[in-house]
């Protein structure tokens, strides 16, 4: 679930403890924010790829542990 803090930050939570904030600081870069307050400025694009990247890794250890 992602909900809209402002106009420029959300929330993902997934229903457990630790819900990343991601900030658009400007046009290039986003800022994510963990729950503990750890944080790291990327750039869009690259924010855009963790989703590819977690379905890469999930079907590498499929086929590792199939």
């Amino acid at each position: 679930m992602i909900n809209r803090i402002d106009k420029n930050k959300v929330k993902v939570c997934c229903g457990k403890k630790g819900c990343p904030v991601v900030e658009r600081i400007d046009d290039t870069f986003y800022k994510v924010t963990d729950d503990d307050g750890n944080s790291i400025v990327i750039k869009k694009e690259e924010l855009e790829l963790m989703g590819d990247a977690v379905t890469t890794i999930n079907e590498d250890q499929q086929l590792l542990n199939g």
